[in-house]
């Protein structure tokens, strides 16, 4: 919430007035120099939105409810845009994530990072997080829990990608030195975290564990029967939250896991709508797919990262949507009736380098809908956006650009179907 600054004629008032406040409160008044420059003002920040239909804007966050959102321009009147009509709303941050902290990993992408993890027992985990405060988390909602995050990127990128996609039908311990044990797990303290292995209990140094993965057979992470929001924080947490609002600057919430929340709005970098007219193509079952290598070994597509399994950078922008693939990939998917759309943002990301090279091509049925020209590093996104009505089948194909499939690290970035 922006502050007014007071008028220059009556800022020896202002001062005399708040010097009486807060001696009848007993606080000690700051010191005031003069020639000091003024507080700066709050200022609430810009957000590009993206709504369905393609439209593209920017403005600051004026209301929230549970069907729409209110948005004032930097021109023009506000504007109330109904959340089934949005896709997304962000902003780039430069604040960079702070290198200490345990990191919480949910469900659906989901997450809390830099946060201090406190004790916990068989049902849920105590959590400090710096930009949310202290909550407690149901264990039924995590997948798992960094506890000594790795310093190098690469690396916490790699044990992200574990927890989230490793097969395991227990709790699995994976320790500094290397080693793993699995068994059930019997709680936390602030000394050991305590695990039951073939019938025996056993304490392990929490000062040795690097991260804790919990059986996903054993998650309750429902999602919400209402449209809800996906909200991303400046810390780079990220939760799905209902019964939003927005209050004098701040946006009150709960989390899916049933947590209260509040943060500033300078707080949020990005809040993604989550409603029927949407579905992602991450999220459906892909029906057909097929590679060609044209020299290497075939790396097969994957799903919310790059094919080399790196988080997406795309136009110097980071993005957590999409499917990654390489040079020649097929992937088809069965379409429902009420399909209406296809978008998406595609190009070869930002660390492919010079030498990768990629033609996109969508088809409908039988038909070419979308081509693009041969696309490097070098050329910006392109936005897809494919009439689907009426049809039956949507084949996303990356062919081979002018150099075989040498760094072809080609993204299809927020796949989405508009229903």
């Amino acid at each position: 919430m922006c502050r007014r600054r007071p008028r220059p004629h009556s800022r020896s008032t202002f001062i005399g007035r708040l010097l009486l406040v807060l001696s009848s409160l007993g606080a000690t008044a700051p010191t005031v120099r003069a020639g000091e420059p003024p507080a700066p003002v709050a200022v609430e920040p810009v957000f590009e939105v993206l709504e369905v239909e393609g439209r593209v804007s920017s403005g600051r966050l004026t209301s929230l409810a549970a069907d729409r959102i209110g948005v004032a321009p930097a021109d023009g009147p506000n504007r109330e845009i109904p959340l089934a009509a949005l896709v997304k709303l962000s902003r780039e941050d430069g604040r960079a994530r702070a290198a200490e902290g345990a990191d919480v990993v949910l469900p659906d992408g989901d997450r809390l990072v830099n946060v201090i993890i406190g004790p916990a027992t068989d049902a849920a985990v105590e959590v400090h997080s710096y930009a949310l405060g202290k909550m407690s988390v149901p264990l039924d909602a995590v997948l798992g829990l960094i506890m000594t995050p790795p310093t190098d990127a690469e690396e916490l990128d790699r044990l992200w990608r574990r927890i989230r996609t490793e097969p395991r039908a227990s709790e699995v311990i994976w320790l500094g030195n290397g080693d793993r044990v699995a068994g059930t797990l019997l709680g936390i303290d602030d000394r050991a975290v305590r695990i039951q292995v073939q019938g025996k209990p056993m304490e392990i140094d929490r000062a040795g564990i690097t991260a804790i993965g919990f059986d996903p057979a054993l998650l309750a992470y429902d999602r919400p029967k209402t449209p809800y929001l996906e909200a991303t924080l400046v810390d780079g947490s990220r939760l799905g939250i209902v019964d939003f609002k927005l209050e004098k600057g701040h946006v009150s919430a709960l989390t899916r896991f049933g947590a209260s929340l509040r943060v500033p709005v300078a707080d949020v970098v990005g809040l993604v709508a989550r409603t029927t007219a949407l579905d992602y193509l991450t999220e459906r079952v892909v029906d057909g797919h097929s590679y060609v290598s044209y020299l290497g070994p075939v790396r097969p597509y994957r799903i919310d990262a790059a094919v080399d399994g790196r988080p997406f950078q795309l136009g110097g922008r980071r993005f957590e949507r999409g499917l990654g693939t390489q040079s020649r990939t097929l992937l088809a998917y069965k379409l429902k009736p009420g399909d209406l759309r296809f978008q998406a943002l595609v190009g070869v990301d930002d660390r492919a380098g010079p030498l990768g090279s990629v033609v996109f091509r969508v088809m409908v049925d039988d038909q070419t809908r979308f081509t693009s020209p041969a696309m490097s590093a070098r050329d910006a996104p392109r936005s897809i956006d494919v009439d689907l009505a009426g049809a039956k089948l949507l084949i996303l194909i990356t062919e081979f650009g002018e150099r075989g499939d040498v760094r072809d690290l080609a993204d299809w970035i927020e796949p989405r179907i508009v229903r």
